[in-house]
């Protein structure tokens, strides 16, 4: 039975006439019912079919057809069924009964409400569930390829056990945290700011001004979250033992801007560290700055290896990332 219930509530119709439709047919068929009653008991209380027909038009079509049930059956109980002195005139003997109707009804239509926002919530409630759990496996599938990814590539690039071990723990941490803040945000959009600040955390601390951070709230989904942090770890990484971060007077401007509609470019800069070489083999770090960025977001990469330091420009769309509601 609460089974049949949820399913009416669930197969209720939007359209206001169809609604309205209901409540009156309803509301006919309790005068009908009653006015096959009075063969048998003429005299009683006149609205007693209206009730339950009250219930089964709010299960059907909700408060508005409730409302219209209870509407008409003031009209069409007060006119086939209630005694009456004229036409549209009843006695003061039948104005407590519609009171007590009305003020029944309306209780009635009520409650009818109240069970029908509260099926509505569940249902939505397991149909956000549902969702969450079929975005769980998505991210988690996601997830192990990454991890597969910076396991192999990491391996190929240092063979010194030790060393790899450092590395890949390293870039897990950095995986972990950019999950950390989706987890904050609820898997749903975050800002570049709070992304960025997160990231690079490790390195150092924005108060000191090694760190200058300039952009407005760009909204980034959670595929380019976890691509952007991988990439900003590698760079902060990359500072902090050849770059600007491994001195005392070297400094990183990280700035983004809209570029169009859609896009953002993201510029890392360094200044103020130990002269630059471009890399004699690409390794893992690399392929991550030049490729890291998801396909859907039409990246446009460029690394550039001067010597008074590194520049990193990443151009992409915002919007091929974005979580979906």
């Amino acid at each position: 039975m609460d089974q049949l219930i949820r399913q009416r509530i669930a197969a209720q119709p939007r359209n206001w006439a169809a609604q309205v439709g209901i409540g009156l047919a309803c509301g006919v068929l309790a005068t009908l019912v009653r006015l096959f009653l009075a063969i048998w008991e003429p005299r009683g209380i006149a609205f007693v079919s209206y009730f339950p027909m009250l219930i089964v038009a709010g299960v059907l079509g909700g408060a508005r057809a409730s409302l219209t049930c209870l509407l008409a059956g003031l009209v069409m109980g007060s006119y086939f069924l209630a005694e009456r002195t004229g036409f549209w005139t009843v006695p003061p003997s039948v104005a407590p009964a519609l009171m007590a109707y009305l003020i029944s009804g309306g209780l009635i239509v009520w409650l009818l409400e109240l069970v029908n926002q509260a099926f509505r919530a569940e249902a939505e409630s397991r149909r956000q569930e549902k969702q969450l759990i079929l975005e769980l496996q998505h991210r988690v599938k996601n997830t192990l390829a990454i991890v597969q990814a910076i396991a192999r590539q990491t391996l190929h690039g240092h063979a010194d056990r030790s060393l790899f071990e450092t590395v890949f723990t390293d870039r897990l941490v950095a995986l972990g945290r950019a999950h950390n803040v989706l987890s904050d945000a609820s898997w749903r959009e975050v800002t570049m700011p709070s992304l960025v600040q997160r990231a690079l955390e490790p390195f150092a601390d924005p108060t000191t001004g090694r760190l200058v951070l300039d952009g407005g709230p760009v909204a980034l989904g959670p595929d380019l979250i976890v691509d952007l942090a991988l990439c900003l770890h590698e760079l902060g990484a990359n500072a902090t033992k050849h770059g600007a971060l491994s001195g005392q007077a070297g400094r990183v401007d990280i700035r983004w801007r809209s570029v169009a509609d859609g896009r953002v470019e993201l510029v890392w800069k360094e200044t103020g560290g130990p002269p630059v070489t471009p890399p004699t083999r690409h390794g893992f770090g690399s392929r991550l700055l030049s490729q890291g960025l998801s396909r859907k977001a039409h990246p446009q990469v460029q690394t550039d290896y001067r010597p008074e330091g590194l520049i990193w420009r990443a151009e992409f769309d915002v919007a091929a990332g974005a979580a979906s509601t």
